[in-house]
């Protein structure tokens, strides 16, 4: 494993606090050559190195490390959260707990001993918190050699000692600085420690964090068999580590996990049942005496870590309300249930296990933005113990709703363990993780219960649509999982490509598409309505990011994918040539209202043409080949506006529409004869033309960009159609008072 850029800094720091120092000859020449390699950092080494003659003239010089200097920057910069100091010394507990369980396996005497636990207690009044482990313990050499010795990891070379036969021993230590961080929240930490190997003493390690400590034999709290006890005298900025409730929640974050026991000490109140003596006092001979609950405040060991790490285990052994309980409480998620869960491993080049989820609602803080950068849902654990889960890399944005833990000794992590660096290593985890999540995708859509898609595609429907956009390697797996309105689906009815492709017409090769605010007003979308009139089934693209979306899905399986509110519609049905020629003739042959329409709308429309295609409405409107939808446009301004800009003229005439019109639809046919009867410079087909234009982008899903003038000219067109109702009702009324009555013709007979 690779040093991290920390590992750089700590040793060139270690270069700049100490000087060249000119020491005696060595007998062993080098030469210039050679390479100069660190060995570990001595607390009690000298600090002026041997030096050698390389040629005549000339010395060779071992750099001098000020070890209080090296000290002071594993504590102050290597760890960017000093509440990981809990994580590391529990770990290091955690591994001589190992070491023991591993050992005893053929040392009959050391079976004999204290099965391994890990204890944790604080002392308020003396300021201190204690870690006891009934693990391996020390020797006085390894108190020197673990401890005196920085970056030297004494489980390393536990490992390296046992070569191959180390496949057993599940130890967390890697780079012999996680000792250290105690003093992120210790002032002077005490080490009580007593070896597991026969007639060995209770010895204590006691420094200041300076560039010095002692050692010497203890005769203080025997430590029964073997182990470890840290003693922290907690700094005076450190004090809130002295409360139980902060250790457990610590523990519950990082530790959760760990193999072996691991307790706090802390009270305990427990309410029972006694007698109540006052309301005893008249009790009869036969009466049973009256009780009262009354708390009991009691101290003790608590285990903290009570979850089973089910992802090491084999899938075969563990229930579905195995997995549901490890989810929820894993997950802090009571009331979700899963709708899908996968657990797998890698073997190999990399080993890795993990267990990943699929929510059955919308994580809370998902709510709010679906890439919120404090939902952190991939936990990373090397060998049960939590890491962190930040790391971006482990799995793309667009799964961010996927819930799971990692748990790998080949995750390339910094010497702090808390920052993972980029490698082969990663990209075979994302790769496997993103393949098995979309795995549980598939089976829940294949799923014949399809209300359980249904759910999915409601709460995590945009994260597989911005996976089209940003995922190209994954793009042809997602596609397939999109779902659609269209128009032949009722309800909350979705439909998908693939089905789409089923419920096509013979000959058919396109699947078209219209983009609209909502699906109700995709129905109502006259560029719909050209091409559902004829029986093609439409798709609705609801929201301004499927918009984005579809740009990088234009073609599917042999079928291309058709925007048909686009300028230049040609359907699967008709014949290029004949579609132009039939065009042409509608434009000529209705060009004194197509020449109308275009001076009237001008600057508000591209240009207008005639068309055959729509049905039912009078007009649409439909953008050019590389325009921009109305929803689109509305999405655009909205982010202009947000981020300063105005909203006013930013699209500019580029996003002008084309005003397509169905020259035999009566409102047409009506403006026609309005301009031969009235003439073009009249004032009611002036409103007449606009109006129809409102309409058409009403319909079309545009804003009407001048509601006041809109308004104006609907009151007109009422104002005139209720005078002419007025001039009506008065002739007929004229008429009805001069024509006589039945009476007045008899009488003038």
């Amino acid at each position: 494993m690779k040093l991290s850029q920390a590992v750089t800094v700590i040793l060139a720091s270690a270069v700049a606090a100490g000087a060249f120092v000119p020491s005696v000859p060595s007998t062993q020449r080098m030469t210039t050559a050679s390479k100069m390699a660190f060995r570990p950092l001595a607390m009690s080494d000298s600090a002026v190195l041997d030096a050698e003659t390389v040629e005549e003239g000339a010395e060779t010089f071992e750099f001098q490390a000020e070890v209080g200097r090296v000290m002071d920057i594993i504590i102050n910069s290597l760890y960017s959260n000093r509440d990981v100091f809990l994580r590391e010394l529990v770990s290091n507990a955690a591994d001589a707990c190992d070491k023991k369980r591993f050992l005893s396996i053929s040392d009959e005497d050391a079976a004999s001993l204290a099965k391994p636990e890990i204890q944790i207690k604080s002392d308020k009044d003396a300021m201190t918190v204690t870690i006891e482990d009934s693990g391996v313990g020390m020797t006085k050499s390894e108190l020197q050699n673990n401890l005196g010795r920085i970056a030297q990891s004494g489980t390393k070379k536990f490992l390296e000692a046992l070569g191959e036969g180390s496949a057993d021993v599940n130890l967390i230590g890697q780079f012999g600085v996680g000792f250290y961080s105690a003093y992120l929240v210790a002032d002077k930490v005490e080490v009580v420690t007593k070896s597991m190997q026969p007639g060995s003493t209770q010895l204590k390690w006691t420094s200041d964090a300076s560039s010095s400590y002692t050692i010497s034999e203890n005769s203080g709290d025997p430590i029964e068999g073997s182990g470890t006890r840290l003693v922290l005298h907690l700094k005076d900025d450190a004090l809130e580590y002295l409360e139980p409730a902060k250790l457990e929640e610590l523990l519950q974050h990082y530790s959760e996990f760990v193999e072996f026991p691991i307790s706090v000490w802390k009270e305990k109140t427990e309410y029972k049942q006694v007698p109540d003596e006052e309301a005893n006092e008249d009790l009869g001979v036969d009466e049973e005496p009256k009780m009262k609950t009354v708390p009991e405040t009691t101290e003790g060991y608590e285990q903290m870590n009570t979850n089973k790490p089910i992802w090491l285990r084999t899938p075969s052994e563990v229930t579905e309300e195995e997995y549901k309980d490890f989810y929820q409480s894993a997950f802090r998620a009571s009331y979700d249930e899963p709708l899908s869960h996968t657990h797998f491993s890698l073997e190999g080049q990399i080993e890795c296990k993990s267990i990943l989820y699929i929510p059955g609602m919308l994580p809370f803080e998902l709510s709010k933005d679906m890439f919120d950068e404090d939902a952190r849902n991939i936990r990373l654990y090397v060998k049960r113990v939590f890491i962190n889960d930040k790391f971006e890399d482990i799995m793309p944005r667009w799964l961010k709703f996927v819930r799971g833990v990692v748990d790998s000794q080949d995750l390339p992590l910094n010497v702090s363990r808390e920052i993972l660096q980029k490698s082969k290593v990663l990209s075979i985890i994302n790769k496997r993780l993103v393949r098995k999540s979309l795995d549980m995708i598939r089976d829940i859509a294949a799923d014949e219960d399809e209300s359980k898609y249904i759910m999915f595609w409601n709460n995590f429907g945009k994260y597989l649509k911005v996976g089209v956009i940003e995922d190209s390697r994954n793009k042809d797996d997602i596609v397939p999982l999109l779902r659609f309105f269209s128009s032949k689906t009722e309800g909350e009815e979705y439909t998908s490509l693939d089905q789409y492709a089923e419920d096509m017409k013979e000959g058919q090769k396109q699947v078209y598409y219209v983009t609209a605010d909502g699906k109700e007003k995709a129905k109502l979308s006259p560029a719909a309505e050209k091409v559902r009139s004829r029986g093609y089934e439409v798709l609705y693209l609801t929201e301004p990011l499927d918009e984005i979306m579809i740009e990088s899905v234009t073609q599917y399986k042999d079928f291309k994918l058709v925007d048909v509110s686009k300028e230049g519609l040609e359907l699967d049905d008709e014949d290029k040539e004949e579609r132009k020629k039939k065009e042409d003739e509608l434009n000529e042959d209705h060009k004194a209202v197509k020449d109308y329409l275009e001076t009237a709308l001008a600057g508000k429309v591209q240009k207008v043409k005639m068309t055959d295609l729509l049905s039912e409405s009078p007009a649409a409107l439909v953008q050019s080949a590389y325009g921009m939808s109305p929803t689109m446009q509305r999405y655009m301004k909205a982010q202009n506006v947000a981020s300063g800009g105005s909203d006013a003229g930013m699209m500019g005439s580029f996003n002008q529409a084309v005003l397509e019109v169905n020259p035999t639809h009566p409102i047409v046919r009506d403006l026609e004869l309005m301009i031969k009867t009235r003439g073009e410079e009249a004032e009611e087909p002036k409103n007449f033309a606009v109006l129809l234009y409102d309409v058409a982008a009403l319909t079309s899903g545009y804003e009407i960009e001048d509601s006041g003038d809109f308004a104006q000219r609907i009151l007109s067109m009422m104002t005139t159609k209720a005078k002419g109702d007025v001039r009506d009702a008065e002739v007929e009324a004229t008429n009805v008072v001069q024509e006589p009555s039945e009476e007045e013709n008899f009488e003038n007979v």
